[in-house]
């Protein structure tokens, strides 16, 4: 039923004037005032009137305690702050606004309001004659003395349909025959409208370039944080900064964690049977940036008293899985796809289906453990899917280890179909990389994998040429490559990958531990920078932690100093990216978009 809202004055006339709108058959009329003796006489006549003419109609009147006229800026403030909060106690109904009474700031705080809250009809009064008793009045409504101005419906602020008035209560000072006498502590919701308008007003002005920011939420920033956006990324001051930033992880080794050290002591602690235990390998010296890039045998090795050595045992297995989550919360990371190969942790008894089935039980216990809902990625929970590794190698019968993997991946796509839960969405083809063991030598072998709808990553061009990535992309299908570091080499091929949407993982440490980025000339370009400028769908990941010894955060900010002109506005691209090469269904790349979007905030105080 509908509703008059109407601020009163000393002219107490103006409310049933209003009431008398045409077409419109009030249920309840809401009376908003000031205080003292002066208004007195004014909530009086109104009262006398409707319970004369109109006592069906319910009738409150609402005044701002302590508060009788105008006198300064900070009073118009105080009153605007208490006149939102009561018109957002009716804003459920159909409520029609009137602005015809009391000072002309109390008139123009109710049109505001109305424009902020919604209404279904905002309107004014005018009478020429100005009637004071109820005879005047009736005769000014026979004569069509009473003319209304309608200024239409107001549709509010869409931002403010959520709010609900008990976040925002009113205190009542005194409560006597539907008459109260109420105020507030602070101005909190003017202060939440304003911040809604400045921010609606910035969308607007970065409207024609919206599609230019990598997370919409970027366009509410301030023209002063934007710019600091586009400036380089300072790796020595901003760490922090980078730290607190949600993340998404989609190169990084299971097997590849925890290779040294404590959490390597902690793996093997938690094993349920006895170990041979192989020797911890050391870092070459002045790692994890050494004096001279190794061979990627050496890297690999540098692993070799994890992988296959621990995770065989179902316990170590299981604290594997923990420490490596345990690592993506402190990081940040929202979603990671982690790779793994089960059929290299099997023991008597134990086939790679129940290792794989434990890998994925483990870490849904892990997110289980934090807030659930993954589809809306609280901060608190980092989400994992699993990729399953294929692995070629330079002798013996690899290929039958590559099908059954791929089997096993193919069998756990089509079984764990809960998107809630960790499952398998995709295949890497990894290991020994050669002109011998390109991506098209196993396209029969990965017809499954595409026939079956499963993603498919492939590292290529990290130490092979170019044609290695071409073969991978265009023989292979495959949707992301790992490293791809001379795709710079074919400037077409770099082209096609970026019109394509083709992801390319790169690792900071890994590859320059590898190649060697941080040692060479400047011509020897860490080719990150020149892959975001030519819009080809760049990540930043960690490949393995525990062997390059460097956090996802840390990668960030060795990419930082690997490219000089790298700014934070790239960096964010580079996680908006991340996002879009994920293997996640569009829904919840779109979920993961919005919560990453609205967690980013500026790195400087807002002026």
């Amino acid at each position: 039923m509908p509703s008059l809202l109407i601020s009163l004055g000393t002219t107490p006339a103006i409310v049933p004037e209003a009431f008398h709108l045409p077409d419109v058959d009030f249920s309840a009329v809401h009376v908003i005032t000031t205080d003292g003796p002066k208004i007195a006489a004014s909530v009086e006549f109104v009262r006398k009137w409707f319970s004369q003419n109109a006592p069906e109609v319910m009738l409150t009147i609402t005044h701002v305690a302590g508060f009788g006229d105008f006198s300064n800026e900070e009073d118009h403030f105080r009153f605007e702050e208490i006149l939102f909060r009561w018109m957002l106690e009716h804003a459920d109904g159909q409520i029609y606004v009137s602005i015809a009474g009391g000072y002309k700031t109390m008139s123009a705080a109710m049109q505001k309001a109305a424009a902020i809250f919604g209404a279904a009809e905002v309107f004014h009064v005018l009478c020429p004659k100005n009637p004071s008793t109820d005879e005047e009045i009736a005769a000014a409504l026979k004569q069509n003395e009473i003319h209304w101005v309608r200024l239409g419906p107001e549709s509010g602020w869409p931002q403010l349909r959520v709010v609900a008035s008990t976040s925002y209560p009113l205190t009542t000072a005194k409560l006597e025959n539907h008459t109260r006498w109420v105020e507030c502590p602070n101005h909190t919701l003017r202060n939440h409208v304003r911040s809604i308008v400045e921010r609606s007003h910035r969308i607007a002005d970065s409207w024609e370039i919206l599609g230019n920011f990598p997370f919409q939420d970027l366009a509410t920033w301030t023209t002063a944080d934007i710019d600091w956006l586009m400036q380089p990324l300072n790796a020595s001051t901003e760490a922090a900064w980078i730290s607190s930033l949600p993340k998404v992880e989609l190169h990084s080794h299971l097997g590849g964690f925890a290779t040294h050290g404590s959490l390597l002591a902690q793996v093997r602690a938690a094993a349920d049977g006895t170990l041979v235990l192989l020797e911890e390998h050391a870092f070459p010296d002045s790692w994890p940036l050494p004096d001279k890039a190794i061979s990627l045998n050496e890297y690999m090795k540098l692993g070799d008293a994890n992988g296959s050595a621990l995770l065989f045992d179902p316990g170590c297995l299981k604290k594997q899985c923990e420490l490596l989550y345990q690592n993506l919360l402190e990081q940040n990371v929202c979603y990671a796809e982690i790779r793994c190969s089960p059929a290299n942790y099997t023991s008597t008894g134990r086939s790679s289906w129940q290792v794989l089935s434990d890998i994925k039980h483990h870490f849904d216990e892990c997110m289980n453990a934090h807030t659930a809902g993954s589809a809306n990625f609280p901060t608190s929970r980092c989400h994992i899917n699993l990729i399953v590794i294929a692995t070629r190698k330079d002798k013996g019968d690899y290929r039958a280890a590559i099908s059954r993997h791929l089997a096993l991946a193919v069998t756990a796509a089509e079984h764990w179909t809960n998107q809630e839960e960790c499952r398998v969405v995709g295949v890497d083809l990894a290991g020994f990389e050669d002109a011998t063991t390109r991506a098209h030598y196993f396209r029969e072998e990965f017809s499954a994998v595409h026939r079956c709808g499963l993603a498919l990553t492939a590292h290529a061009g990290e130490i092979d040429d170019a044609e290695a990535i071409w073969r991978a992309v265009f023989d292979l299908n495959a949707r992301r490559l790992g490293h791809a570091l001379h795709l710079i080499d074919s400037p077409e091929l770099l082209q096609s990958v970026a019109a394509r949407g083709i992801g390319v993982e790169m690792c900071p440490y890994a590859n320059a531990q590898i190649k060697g980025y941080h040692l060479r000339s400047k011509d020897f370009t860490y080719p990150l920078k020149i892959y975001l400028d030519r819009r080809v769908c760049v990540s930043i990941n960690t490949d393995n932690i525990g062997i390059s010894a460097a956090s996802l955060s840390e990668n960030f900010l060795l990419a930082a100093q690997l490219c000089p002109d790298l700014t934070r506005m790239d960096l964010l691209q580079l996680i908006a990216n991340a996002v879009d090469m994920s293997f996640l269904p569009p829904a919840a790349k779109n979920s993961l978009k919005r919560f990453i979007s609205s967690s980013i905030q500026p790195g400087i105080t807002k002026p």
